[in-house]
């Protein structure tokens, strides 16, 4: 925590957080405390333990976009339960709070960048915190040159430890990454070994010959199956070209 003096005697104050005003237990003086400028460190607690992580993983792995064999197949190199740290700036921004959140350490795991802090789930952080096992990632960034693209007024700033586990794994001789929210169970992942295209060409080659085949039958017999056939085709084509999407979704 920022390290706040009285302006009359010179003892330390202790300032909760979420205030601005702190009074001096030895001389009384109350002092405005300017968040703008101060530094306070918080910690987001783990709610998934280990074990619900590495459900998460294997439920992760079994996906309809992962590859056929990744969930047998996949070994587990790395699995590392840590405190992540970013930046958390608190703006005022036409009357109302926006916070931007913003990596404290260099990093080029999957979803860093864009980490969402829940709302209340912050506790102070200080030496005396426990942290059941995770490792404290230290920051190695400076918040100075974040403050140039910030919008609005400053209301305050400060660190913020967020809980993750950091998973390496190996698939047909290739290394992967994936990092998976402590707080919330969501998987950010980087490129992975996803299912081809060629179950959406095989339901699309389907679809094409059910469509061309009933298509003749249905002139023949009675246009009415007619109707229906070419519905089912395009219904096909649809469901297919949702499989492609679908797999191109869950790789970004």
């Amino acid at each position: 925590m920022p390290q706040f003096t009285c302006p009359k005697c010179g003892a330390g104050l202790e300032v909760k957080a979420g205030t601005h005003i702190a009074t001096c237990q030895y001389c009384q003086t109350t002092t405005y405390i300017d968040r703008s400028t101060a530094l306070f460190f918080y910690l987001v607690p783990f709610t998934i333990d280990e074990t619900k992580a590495k459900g998460i993983f294997k439920r992760w792995s079994a996906g309809p976009s992962m590859a056929k064999e990744l969930e047998h197949n996949a070994v587990i190199t790395k699995f590392a339960k840590e405190y992540f740290p970013v930046f958390q700036f608190r703006r005022l921004v036409k009357e109302k709070e926006q916070i931007v959140v913003k990596p404290a350490k260099g990093t080029t795991l999957p979803g860093m960048q864009n980490l969402v802090i829940p709302p209340g789930s912050l506790t102070i952080f200080d030496t005396a915190t426990a942290t059941d096992g995770a490792e404290v990632l230290k920051p190695d960034l400076s918040i100075d040159p974040y403050f140039e693209d910030l919008p609005g007024k400053a209301v305050d700033q400060s660190i913020v430890y967020f809980p993750a586990y950091e998973v390496t794994y190996t698939f047909k001789g290739e290394k992967y990454e994936l990092v998976i929210d402590g707080s919330s169970g969501d998987v950010y992942t980087g490129p992975f070994p996803g299912r081809s295209s060629g179950s959406y060409l095989s339901v699309m080659g389907l679809a094409a010959a059910l469509g061309l085949f009933g298509g003749l039958l249905g002139i023949l017999v009675n246009p009415v199956f007619f109707v229906l056939v070419i519905a089912g085709f395009f219904a096909g084509n649809i469901l297919g070209t949702k499989l492609v999407q679908k797999s191109m979704e869950s790789k970004k």
